[in-house]
C-alpha cells in the first residue's frame, strides 16, 4: 500500500495525556528490563475439597442421594506437557493417570482410586498419591485407595447406589469447549471407518453395564455452573496470567517491522511467558499478517510481514490450569491506512461499550445489542459484533449463556470486523472479570489505544 494512503497520527498530545502515556511506557519498559518474579501459584488442598462440597450441595438440591463417579485422563499426549482432564482436576487437584473419583452425595465422603505403579513407572514418570504417607489426610479425602479395589467398593455399595452421577457429555480441552469437542467428534463420525466411540461414551456404557440397577444422570450441568464462578484463588491466578500474557503480547508488538516473520512475534511472546512460570500456551499462537489475518484460526505463522499490512495476533498463556485470551491488531509499518483506522476505531469503541456496561445482572442479549448498535454507528455490518465467551480451565470455557452476568464470571470480549475481499480483519480481545459493581480488564497491560500502540512500536 502506498505511503500516501497511510493516515497520519497527530502526536501533539495534551500534557496530562502525555504524562500518562510516558508513565505507562516507563512501567512497560521497566518490566521489560526486570520483569516480575516468575511465579507458579498452585492450590491448597482446601480449594478442591471446597469445590467438592459445593458440588455435593448442588446435587443434594436435586436428589438426596447418589454417587458421583469421575475419571482422570487415561493417557498423555506424546510430545506435549501433560494436562489432566479438566473436570477431574477441578475436583481433585490430582494429575494421576487412570484415577477415579467417587463421591457419596449423602455423606459427602470422597474417595480416590489410583493405580499401583511399578518401580520403573515411578522412576520414569514419578509416583502418585498411593506413594505418599497419609495422602488422604493431606489432600482432604476420606480415603486414597488402589484402583484394584474400585470394583469391590462399588459392588459393596450396589444396593445403596440407585443414582450415579457421571459425565455424559464430552469433555472440554484447553482450547476447545465441550460443544466444539462434540462437533469434532461428529465430523470424525462422518468417516465410515472412524466409528469408534469416545472415551467418555465408552465409560458411560461401562457404568450402565456394571451398575445396571442404577440410574445414570449427567453431572456436567452441575459442574459447569460451579466452574462459571471463579474462586478467590482462581481470580488471583487469572490476574497474574492476564498481566503476564498481556506483557508478552506487548513485546511482540514492539518488535514488529516490515520484513520480519510472523513466528518472530510468536517467539518474543512465548519466551516472556515461559520465563515467568507459564506451563504452556492456552492455544497455539495465531499471528496472521496481510491476507492471513482473515483466517481466524491461522497457526502456521510462517509468512514474512510487509509494509502497509495489518497483523492480527491472538495468543495467551495457561498457568496452573487457568487460561486467558487476548487479541490485538496493529499495522506492520507503524501507521494505519485510512480504511484500517476506520475499522479499528469501530471495533475499539464497540469493545469499550460492552465492557463499560458489564455488571452483575446484565444479560447476553443486552450485551449483543450494545455491540450491534455501536458497529452500525460506525457504518459496519454488525454480524461479527461478538460479545465473546467464558474463560477458565478452557479458553472456550463451560457456562450457561442464558444466565445473566454474575460476580466472579470471566469472559473474553472480542468484537470483530472481517472483510476478506478488502484483506481487512480487525479484532480486539480482552479477558474480563465481572466484579460486584462492574468489570475488571485482566489483560489491560497490552495497549489498544492507537497512540499507545504506535508509541510502543516506535520505542
Amino acid at each position: 500500500m502506498r505511503d500516501a494512503q497511510v493516515a497520519t497520527t497527530n502526536f501533539q498530545i495534551p500534557t496530562s495525556k502525555r504524562s500518562r502515556l510516558l508513565l505507562s511506557l516507563f512501567v512497560l519498559v521497566s518490566s521489560w528490563i526486570a520483569g516480575p518474579a516468575a511465579e507458579r501459584f498452585g492450590y491448597p488442598a482446601e480449594e478442591f475439597s471446597a469445590r467438592r462440597e459445593k458440588l455435593v450441595t448442588s446435587l443434594r438440591a436435586q436428589s438426596a442421594e447418589g454417587t458421583v463417579v469421575l475419571f482422570s485422563a487415561s493417557s498423555s499426549t506424546p510430545g506435549l506437557r501433560f494436562r489432566q482432564d479438566h473436570d477431574f482436576y477441578y475436583l481433585t487437584g490430582s494429575e494421576a493417570l487412570n484415577a477415579v473419583l467417587v463421591i457419596d452425595v449423602a455423606s459427602g465422603d470422597s474417595h480416590l482410586f489410583m493405580p499401583r505403579l511399578s518401580p520403573t513407572q515411578v522412576q520414569f514418570d514419578g509416583g502418585n498419591w498411593l506413594n505418599e504417607r497419609d495422602a488422604a489426610i493431606k489432600y482432604k479425602f476420606k480415603s486414597v485407595r488402589p484402583l484394584g479395589e474400585l470394583r469391590e467398593f462399588l459392588n459393596g455399595r450396589r444396593g445403596a447406589i440407585t443414582t450415579v452421577w457421571a459425565r455424559l457429555t464430552d469433555r472440554d480441552e484447553i482450547d476447545l469447549g465441550r460443544t466444539e469437542v462434540t462437533t469434532g467428534v461428529q465430523r470424525r463420525m462422518a468417516n465410515p471407518f472412524a466409528q469408534y466411540p469416545t472415551e467418555d461414551a465408552a465409560r458411560a456404557a461401562a457404568l450402565r453395564q456394571q451398575l445396571a440397577s442404577s440410574t445414570l444422570h449427567d453431572v456436567t450441568p452441575h459442574l459447569d455452573r460451579l466452574r462459571m464462578i471463579k474462586t478467590p484463588r482462581e481470580i488471583e491466578i487469572l490476574r497474574y496470567n492476564g498481566r503476564l500474557s498481556a506483557e508478552a503480547m506487548a513485546r511482540a508488538i514492539a518488535v514488529t517491522a516490515p520484513g520480519r516473520w510472523e513466528y518472530e512475534l510468536e517467539a518474543e511472546a512465548t519466551g516472556w511467558m515461559i520465563r515467568h512460570g507459564f506451563q504452556m500456551a492456552a492455544y497455539p499462537a495465531i499471528v496472521g499478517s496481510g491476507p492471513m489475518g482473515n483466517q481466524w484460526h491461522y497457526q502456521d505463522n510462517g509468512r514474512r510481514m510487509n509494509a502497509g499490512e495489518l497483523v492480527v495476533m491472538d495468543y495467551a498463556g495457561s498457568l496452573d490450569y487457568l487460561t486467558t485470551d487476548i487479541t490485538r491488531t496493529w499495522p506492520v509499518s507503524r501507521g494505519f491506512a485510512i480504511e484500517q483506522q476506520k475499522a479499528y476505531d469501530a471495533v475499539l469503541e464497540t469493545q469499550k461499550a460492552i465492557i463499560a456496561a458489564m455488571k452483575p445482572g446484565l444479560t447476553r442479549m443486552v450485551m449483543r445489542r450494545i455491540a450491534e448498535d455501536t458497529m452500525r454507528k460506525h457504518g459496519f455490518d454488525p454480524r461479527h459484533a461478538y460479545t465473546g465467551h467464558y474463560v477458565g480451565l478452557s479458553v472456550h470455557d463451560v457456562g450457561d449463556w442464558s444466565a445473566p452476568l454474575a460476580e466472579g464470571m470471566v469472559l473474553a470480549i472480542e468484537p470483530i470486523i472481517d472483510l476478506p475481499d478488502k484483506q481487512l480483519h480487525v479484532r480486539i480481545e480482552d479477558t474480563v472479570l465481572v466484579t460486584a459493581n462492574g468489570a475488571e480488564v485482566l489483560t489491560a497491560a497490552v495497549p489498544k489505544e492507537v497512540s499507545e500502540l504506535l508509541s510502543l512500536m516506535k520505542r
